[in-house]
């Protein structure tokens, strides 16, 4: 029941942005403002994504967590930014804010109760329990090669019944 709520209000406090900037520049002002900012808003995400993605390519296991979070918070003021309004814009900029991410990721991680951790597969550093920023430990990786000992012309068979 919270969230239609939510989001009626939302709606309507967006409404009252457009109203009031609409008041103070003019109707073809407020079209040109949303769509500069729908456009610049967009550029400075991928600007960001796209050192977002360099980090990734050399971030350690303790931490893609928070490389992943940045990523997350990024996408999301993509989405934020494609959105017109300019609440949403507002909340767009304020995820391309580096501390404010940090600030979110330790709220979510107050209110999930857990501390974010990687467990690296196929050969790579996993942390420590401690979550991100543990030290990282090596892990045990099996390397091995099958054979299929089935012959080609033996097909699947079916129990007698």
């Amino acid at each position: 029941m919270r969230l239609p709520l939510l989001l009626i209000a939302y709606l309507l406090a967006e409404i009252a942005a457009f109203a009031w900037v609409g008041e103070r520049v003019g109707v073809l002002g407020t079209v040109a403002l949303v769509v500069l900012s729908t456009v610049v808003g967009l550029w400075l995400v991928q600007r960001q994504g796209l050192d977002a993605l360099r980090k990734v390519a050399g971030a350690t296991p303790g931490e893609a967590p928070v490389v992943a979070w940045d990523g997350l918070c990024l996408a999301t003021a993509g989405v934020l930014f494609a959105v017109p309004g300019f609440l949403s814009d507002l909340a767009g900029v304020a995820l391309l804010v580096p501390p404010v991410r940090r600030a979110l990721l330790g709220q979510a991680q107050r209110l999930s109760g857990t501390r974010f951790t990687v467990h690296a597969t196929g050969g790579g550093r996993t942390t420590g329990g401690g979550g991100y920023g543990a030290p990282a430990r090596p892990s045990t990786v099996i390397d091995g090669d099958f054979v299929d000992v089935t012959k080609p012309d033996q097909g699947p068979t079916l129990p007698n019944e």
